[in-house]
């Protein structure tokens, strides 16, 4: 009988051939003439560039999804609770001494003093070096109130980090549209959102998620970056829904309000007149009472992505966005498109011409005031010129 230890040697040693045979070829991914019989010796050194990712097993996902899940739950209990922040607040009371404005000053003596009275979860927030940011007074102590400000800021993007990790799928720090939208769905009980009908909710998570990817996917690759997410202001905007005395202006205000949804939904459906889900040229040419020019509709509809011609819901809502925040770098980048007809990265003075002739008419007694209008800052050398930078830099 053969040794099962030389079976397995031997057929290793089999698949090591095969598979050198067979890659060969592929890890120098040249090709060379016909009078060549091999590749020279640094060629054949050359790496492979590329590594298709292989399928894994309904035991390796249940094994990654467990792991995942226990770093999440070791993650969620290093983060302070409501109760803890409290027990903060109280210390903060007993050892910080009176300020005007209901404030406290908490000196570094006590400050040190809390380090040994709280659990280590609390070390991070308590460092000399986190004391030494915030203003002192002239006995060298700080407000209590901006620090407990910042400590709550720091648990509530910690929190975020934490929820928006769960919808990360390939855990590689970017969420896509999709995975974002499940995000809200699921955020949405904790929001003041009562308003909303059930059958509006999924045009209401586009809205939504549709801002995030304006501004935080200019180049449109189709996922978000979890960090680029945290230092927005726009995911701050979102939690602002969760304060139940939200006043009407902030509402209306809020991209994310039921309010404002409604508002930008009602007017897609009140531009399509046909019913179609979809709006044409003539359609969104109603759009503000009717005040954009036929060249620039023109531009939009050769610009952004179309169905048979017309523009879906998507699309109209990276319109309102682009029009409702003109003074942003990502809403200039958006007209810029729509103007540079050349996609030469500047607008001449045809370009100007050719989308500003109606308006001058009305507005300027020549062409040339218009230029001098709208390009006052440029130099002799740049007159006759408006480049994409110097239009960010007027913002």
């Amino acid at each position: 009988m053969v040794p099962i230890a030389d079976v397995l040697k031997e057929y290793l040693l089999a698949d090591t051939s095969k598979q050198q045979q067979h890659n060969e070829p592929a890890q120098t991914g040249l090709v060379f003439a016909k009078d060549h019989t091999e590749a020279p010796p640094v060629t054949r050194r050359l790496p492979r560039f590329y590594h298709k990712k292989g399928t894994k097993s309904n035991v390796a996902k249940l094994l990654e999804k467990a792991k995942r899940a226990h770093f999440i739950a070791r993650e969620r209990e290093a983060v302070l609770s409501n109760e803890e922040l409290d027990d903060l607040w109280l210390a903060f009371e007993k050892y910080g001494r009176d300020a005007p404005g209901n404030d406290k000053r908490i000196s570094y003596s006590h400050f040190a003093q809390l380090r040994s009275l709280f659990s280590p979860k609390f070390a991070p927030f308590l460092q000399p070096s986190i004391y030494m940011h915030f203003v002192k007074d002239e006995d060298g102590a700080i407000s209590a109130g901006q620090f407990f400000n910042y400590v709550l800021r720091k648990v509530s993007l910690m929190q975020a980090r934490i929820d928006l990790s769960e919808y990360d799928s390939d855990q590689d720090g970017f969420i896509t549209e999709e995975e974002l939208q499940t995000y809200l769905e699921d955020l949405m009980p904790s929001l003041n959102l009562n308003t909303l009908t059930k059958s509006f909710h999924k045009f209401y998570l586009c809205t939504a998620a549709r801002k995030f990817a304006f501004f935080l996917d200019p180049q449109r690759k189709g996922k978000l970056s979890i960090a680029n997410m945290l230092l927005s202001p726009i995911l701050t905007e979102v939690f602002e829904l969760r304060e139940p005395d939200l006043t009407k202006d902030m509402e209306r205000a809020n991209w994310f309000s039921a309010y404002s949804a409604l508002r930008v939904y009602g007017q897609f459906l009140n531009l399509d007149t046909d019913k179609n889900g979809m709006l044409s040229r003539q359609e969104l040419a109603r759009y503000a009472s009717g005040t954009m020019t036929d060249v620039f509709l023109d531009r939009i509809f050769q610009e952004c992505p179309t169905f048979g011609g017309e523009m879906d819901y998507r699309s109209f809502l990276d319109f309102v966005l682009a029009i409702e925040n003109i003074q942003t770098p990502e809403a200039m980048s958006y007209l810029f498109r729509m103007l540079d007809i050349a996609k030469q990265g500047y607008l001449d003075e045809f370009t100007i011409l050719y989308f500003f002739k109606v308006s001058c008419q009305h507005q300027f007694t020549s062409f040339q005031s218009a230029c001098d209008e709208v390009s006052p800052g440029c130099s002799n050398q740049d007159r006759g010129t408006w480049p994409r930078a110097r239009a960010y830099s007027r913002r």
